[in-house]
């Protein structure tokens, strides 16, 4: 028997899986010389489970506090707004960053989904496709929090989520690692 997830799954927006939106967007955050780290888009890829620190700033303590609505938790899945929107990973635990324009992060409510199967959804072909699809901007191409509810998600029975969503985070993570020794050799 043949089991198509595209074609034999319900599909569910994407809002009505999620427990929170952490959406710190709308105004530029103060920088400072050191402090919390301050993760951009660059450091989201669809090659790496977790952020990687490319060209990242600081903030004051005092802006950590006080200028977020909200912050990343372990688990959550960081998504990119602007740039190159659609691209995804997921926050680590302990979490030492935050985020503000042109991403947003997205809780999984654990009751409709598991998490790490909605993260390798979210990275899959046809939902990379549906966000390429909806995209506004010429100049910067920027996927609108609106559009959210248009991405439909599949929803295979539970056990198909966690054996899709474990298998892909386990690849995902001996790929990592393979990369890493390999760049050590090389170096």
């Amino acid at each position: 028997m043949r089991f198509n997830l595209w074609e034999d799954c319900n599909r569910v927006p994407l809002t009505e899986l999620l427990s929170f939106v952490v959406d710190n967007r709308g105004k530029t955050v103060p920088t400072a010389p050191s402090g919390h780290k301050l993760i951009a888009t660059n450091c989201v890829t669809n090659n790496a489970l977790f952020p990687v620190y490319e060209k990242i700033r600081y903030l004051s303590e005092e802006t950590y506090q006080t200028w977020f609505r909200a912050h990343p938790i372990p688990g959550d899945i960081l998504f990119v707004n602007k740039g190159t929107p659609g691209r995804v990973c997921l926050v680590p635990d302990p979490v030492d960053f935050c985020i503000a324009q042109d991403m947003i992060a997205l809780r999984a409510d654990e009751s409709k989904i598991y998490p790490k199967y909605l993260f390798a959804v979210l990275r899959s072909r046809e939902i990379q496709q549906q966000i390429y699809n909806t995209n506004v901007g010429d100049v910067i191409p920027h996927f609108k929090k609106q559009f959210l509810d248009q991405l439909l998600i599949p929803i295979p029975e539970r056990s198909i989520q966690e054996s899709i969503g474990d298998l892909y985070y386990v690849l995902s993570l001996k790929a990592e690692r393979n990369k890493k020794i390999n760049d050590n050799l090389a170096a």
